[in-house]
């Protein structure tokens, strides 16, 4: 006993000498999501360290430890799916401690009462418990799940950059060049968002944490808790942190205090409008918001209004092109940053917030009609721009703020999915269509193509079986449902799936109708089974040596040559007449 305790002892002290070079803290049951576009997974507390992995923008986190590199930065132990290892703590946005609670009886009626759906209520549960005075309010939206996301998937709705995971990359008509091979640019460095992608951000179920429930809060302004000090705080390590002379007026502002002007008369949330700005430009600035945009130097478009690339002017062009405009509402043009700022406010506002779509949720996916009917008027493009605002607009608040009791209005769609739609993490990409679609012995309608799913073929009665045969686009997509088919009678479903390198799936259906049998029975078809086959010539056989008894129907099948009587020479005529059809 003794020496098993020495053992110990000194198993500890090696273990506990190895970790002396980096001070570690238990951070068991912390969570937290990535910050980054991509984010290097090491082996290690520190750059030196290999790699063991990647984790990508949104990726939910298991904090597993934290601790300090030799420059004293403090890294966290995560784990996500098959990826354990270190990340800077930099580019983690902690979303809960872990901490369980009792359920609150009266939050579990209200929650009913509001008509949240089962699948949404272990989330609210949480954030009850972490955040008791914010209240929770169901949206719904009237709107059909399945029609919202085939809206949404319209090429051109929702784009991702095109450095993203193949698997969130469209591969739909008009999204991929399968002949060259690449994703068309539909705004730059942009490409069209894959079904799986926009299901994910679309659905609120995967954001009702205490950081991206914030793309879930009222846009309205709201001077009780929205204060300059606060944008400030969103602004800090941006162009926007200090003043600026407009070039026009030579006068000076800062960017906290003009957000705020530009609150008031917008009736925006200037918390909303500074992290908007932060997100279209980039902390070091765009030339939109810089006035550098040549041919258009010194006109200001903080907002992004009308900034989208066309085959001959970028997105910054067009956009100073609109800043260019005169409409004295959104104090256009915007030839300062100020008219810019507080201009685009008000076009936000008035474009936005007074037309029903006042979170950043609405403001992504149309899903109410404000007079503008659905899906078409929505402000950003970027799949998860809403996603991007909200960990900024969490960052804008005090302690004090959150402990408020501030509302969050979630949407819930008529007829949603049970599980909550997954993130792809494939690299593979979304080729999930065939090369080639064809059943033997006869032609599909109408003629193939990829884009097409469903095909018809016809058969005679006689064939009581054919043969599928399809051939996947993808070199490492795969193919099932095809090869030998059984039919009956009537119509017959075949589907052929074609599954993507990632993991998608798509299927293509064939209904294949067999024609029924002539309900005369023609001569030869001694027993009756609409078919003329050897049986038939072996009946008449038994029959002529007395082996059989064939009634009066069965005999005027079988009297081939019309001669009153059945005999051998009827039973060879009908063979003959079997080995020529």
């Amino acid at each position: 006993m003794i020496k098993k305790m020495i053992s110990y002892i000194l198993s500890f002290a090696i273990a506990a000498s190895m970790a002396a070079s980096c001070l570690t803290a238990s951070a068991a049951k912390m969570t937290g999501s990535c910050t980054a576009d991509v984010l290097n997974v090491r082996s290690g507390a520190g750059t030196g360290y290999s790699k063991t992995g990647t984790v990508s923008y949104g990726d939910s986190l298991t904090i597993l430890s934290e601790t300090t590199d030799s420059s004293g930065a403090k890294w966290y132990k995560i784990s996500c799916g098959n990826v354990t290892g270190y990340v800077s703590a930099a580019y983690v946005q902690l979303t809960s401690s872990g901490s369980q609670g009792s359920s609150d009886a009266d939050f579990e009626s209200y929650m009913t009462k509001q008509g949240f759906p089962e699948s949404y209520k272990p989330y609210l549960r949480k954030l009850h418990e972490q955040h008791p005075k914010w209240i929770f309010t169901a949206q719904k939206l009237g709107v059909d799940w399945n029609t919202a996301l085939k809206e949404e998937c319209v090429v051109g709705r929702n784009l991702v950059h095109s450095s993203a995971l193949a698997s969130w990359k469209s591969m739909e008509k008009g999204a991929y060049d399968f002949n060259g091979g690449y994703w068309y640019g539909l705004d730059g460095s942009w490409v069209a968002a894959s079904k799986e992608i926009i299901m994910y951000y679309m659905d609120p179920r995967n954001f009702l944490n205490d950081t991206y429930i914030f793309m879930f809060e009222n846009q309205s302004y709201d001077p009780s808790y929205q204060t300059e000090s606060g944008v400030k705080t969103i602004l800090a390590d941006t162009f926007m942190s200090g003043s600026y002379t407009c070039p026009d007026t030579k006068k000076k502002y800062t960017y906290s205090q003009t957000f705020m002007d530009a609150a008031k008369k917008s009736g925006v949330s200037p918390y909303h409008l500074a992290s908007r700005c932060r997100n279209e430009q980039g902390v070091n600035g765009a030339p939109q918001s810089l006035g550098t945009v040549k041919g258009y130097e010194n006109y200001f478009n903080f907002f992004d209004i009308q900034a989208y690339a066309t085959s001959t002017m970028t997105a910054a062009e067009m956009g100073c092109k609109y800043a260019k405009t005169t409409n004295p509402t959104y104090l256009l043009p915007w030839t300062n940053q100020y008219k810019s700022i507080v201009g685009g406010s008000i076009f936000l506002g008035t474009g936005y917030i007074t037309k029903g779509q006042d979170t950043l949720y609405l403001q992504k996916f149309d899903m109410v009609d404000g007079g503008n009917g659905l899906y078409y008027h929505q402000y950003m493009t970027c799949v998860f721009g809403q996603a991007n605002e909200a960990i900024s607009l969490k960052n804008a608040y005090s302690q004090d703020i959150l402990n408020s009791a501030m509302e969050f209005k979630i949407p819930v769609y008529n007829n949603m999915p049970d599980k909550l739609c997954p993130k792809p993490t494939s690299s593979g990409d979304n080729n999930n269509y065939l090369k080639s679609l064809s059943v033997s012995g006869t032609s599909i309608s109408p003629k193939f193509d990829k884009f097409t799913a469903s095909y018809t073929a016809k058969v005679n009665a006689e064939v009581s079986s054919v043969t599928v045969n399809a051939n996947p686009l993808g070199k490492s997509a795969k193919v099932s449902g095809k090869g030998k088919v059984s039919l009956k009678t009537g119509e017959n479903t075949v589907k052929v799936t074609c599954t993507a390198a990632s993991g998608v799936k798509r299927t293509y259906t064939i209904k294949i109708t067999r024609k029924a049998a002539s309900q005369t029975l023609q001569q030869g078809d001694v027993n009756g089974d609409k078919y003329l086959t050897v049986v038939d010539a072996l009946l008449m056989l038994r029959y002529n040596a007395g082996k059989t008894q064939l009634d009066s129907a069965q005999l005027k099948r079988a009297d081939m040559n019309g001669d009153g009587k059945v005999d051998v020479i009827d039973a060879l005529t009908l063979l003959k007449k079997i080995s020529q059809s």
